[in-house]
């Protein structure tokens, strides 16, 4: 995503969320994006938390937080589909179902270590891959299934 910065009173932009830290952003940087009414704090956008994650502090939930999550204590964990993945795996398909585990177990480590957007992201992938090895399962089950009909 892509956002403009005040700095010292100079509009930037548009720049890389990614690059934002290495500009010297922080919480009280005032930055805009595409889709915002206004101009705000970057400490007060959800989607930039995980930014400001790891230095303790003012967190955007509104208060002071120590160091490890506690940019994400506005935010709950996101769903980890481990034990969709462990079924998926079992029932349907394994290298798919592995993949997913993977993510899935992943999640919950990156939220802890304050990286909200990781979680997300892995939480995302583990989601789909237990999907794709469902898809994988049933359209095995239908051609099994057809042949066994068949033969």
């Amino acid at each position: 995503m892509k956002y403009y910065v005040l700095v010292n009173g100079q509009q930037i932009g548009p720049v890389e969320e990614s690059q934002l830290l290495s500009m010297g952003v922080t919480r009280e940087t005032q930055v805009w994006r595409e889709g915002m009414a206004q101009w705000q704090a970057a400490g007060t956008i959800p989607e930039l938390g995980y930014l400001f994650a790891s230095s303790g502090g003012y967190t955007a939930a509104g208060g002071y937080g120590s160091a490890g999550n506690a940019g994400n204590a506005m935010y709950p964990c996101p769903k980890t589909y481990l034990v969709e993945s462990i079924l998926v795996t079992i029932f349907c398909c394994v290298p798919f179902g592995i993949v997913s585990i993977v993510n899935a177990a992943a999640v919950s480590s990156a939220y802890s270590a304050g990286n909200y957007q990781l979680a997300v992201q892995k939480s995302e992938n583990a989601k789909k891959w237990a999907l794709i090895s469902l898809a994988c399962g049933i359209v095995g089950f239908v051609i099994g299934f057809i042949a066994g009909l068949l033969g």
